[in-house]
């Protein structure tokens, strides 16, 4: 299988042209970060790293540690019958792979666009999902469900009558982007440009109410294709002020369930994860083949701790199950830790993080498991932007 990062991807879904040209910040993390989904790849996958030079002792180094990670390519020439895993399927990304094939001259296995993926990468997707979820669960309360609007006059109509804190979103954005908080006081001119520019772009805009946050994790899914999804395990994650994402948490599933029962019960997480399978089995297992990740929130309500179980769908590979795989495959039982993604704009500065790190916190191997220490999980040079690394300690 060959394995391809192509991140910021309901953006592309959302524009539909083959021809898009994804923002140059995003075109950056996809090339710096291209080797990241080795680590939830199999052994006898490869991924598809565009410009890797045989000189890049990163990956000699990294595959001599862990002799199992994926192999990286820089062309897919010798590739052909094998199966195409992105990390989203686009119309971009789908037609990159094409024209790889044409050039090439060689059969790979692509995945086909289907126009029910439009929907199923929107927000009111994990709306209706959500809408469900709260009609079957009585713990998990109908006021979380958002509202979409679908002009200026209506968001300042709700926003008046309203008596709680409220959120906009765009219904095409992920990982904290395409958020708003409201102001109570009304909208400033300023957020009135940033909402009118999303329901131009996107037709309608989802408000809802802010909530007292505690805890942030994800449940992690694999659709098979042909109608079933299965669950595969948690996610545990934390968020800057704006909702932004910043790192995953590296450990045993047992220390997650732990955090979060200590605030909800472990019935009423059993029973959301029960009836996502079926939801997802019936909303996308049918069309679609791959990972899912369904990001979720314990929040405050006065004194009790609640759950939302549906914030977000994702309808791609995540930072989450790669985490989820990394300590599976690559970390010691014994440890735990986090997972960074962190992006600095100041020439050299992330090259410079990368060797502090290095000196700070030296790597300590125990049968090809990472034990203690730092480890970048993609090569880091003097040209670098963004950084994906992980640092753990023993328990």
């Amino acid at each position: 299988m060959i394995l391809f990062f192509n991140p910021g991807h309901e953006t592309a879904v959302l524009n539909g042209s083959p021809f898009y040209t994804a923002p140059a910040n995003v075109v950056s993390m996809q090339q710096e970060l291209a080797y990241l989904p080795a680590w939830y790849g199999g052994c006898s996958d490869v991924v598809l790293v565009p410009g890797k030079t045989e000189e890049d002792t990163y990956y000699a180094a990294i595959r001599k540690q862990y002799p199992h990670l994926p192999m990286p390519i820089d062309n897919i020439k010798e590739c052909t019958g094998q199966e195409v895993s992105l990390w989203g399927i686009s119309p971009q990304a789908i037609h990159y792979f094409e024209t790889l094939q044409q050039k090439n001259d060689i059969n790979l296995v692509v995945p086909k666009w289907n126009n029910s993926y439009l929907g199923l990468n929107n927000r009111r997707s994990a709306h209706n999902i959500l809408s469900e979820l709260v009609k079957d669960i009585p713990q998990v309360d109908s006021y979380i469900i958002p509202r979409f609007c679908t002009s200026l006059d209506e968001i300042e109509a709700y926003l008046s009558t309203s008596t709680e804190s409220l959120i906009a979103k765009a219904p095409y954005s992920s990982s904290g982007r395409g958020l708003l908080w409201l102001p109570d006081t009304g909208l400033t001119r300023t957020e009135r440009q940033i909402l009118h520019g999303i329901l131009k772009k996107q037709g309608s805009v989802g408000i809802e109410r802010v909530l007292d946050k505690q805890v942030d994790f994800a449940m992690e899914f694999m659709c098979d294709g042909k109608g079933k999804a299965s669950f595969h395990g948690y996610s545990l994650f934390d968020t800057n002020a704006k909702g932004g994402y910043e790192a995953n948490y590296i450990g045993p599933q047992e220390y997650i369930e732990d955090v979060l029962c200590n605030k909800i019960s472990s019935s009423l997480l059993m029973e959301v994860c029960t009836r996502l399978e079926r939801l997802l089995g019936e909303k996308y297992a049918p069309v679609y083949k791959g990972c899912i990740g369904v990001d979720m929130m314990i929040y405050k309500d006065k004194e009790d701790c609640k759950l939302h179980p549906c914030l977000e769908v994702n309808m791609r590979y995540n930072m989450g199950y790669l985490a989820l795989k990394l300590y599976e495959k690559y970390i010691c039982s014994g440890s735990q830790g986090k997972f960074y993604i962190s992006f600095d704009a100041k020439d050299g500065k992330t090259y410079a993080d990368h060797l502090l790190l290095e000196q700070k916190h030296p790597a300590v191997f125990d049968n090809n498991r990472l034990k203690q220490g730092y480890l970048p999980l993609c090569p880091v040079n003097k040209q670098n932007r963004y950084h994906a690394y992980v640092i753990v300690d023993t328990l």
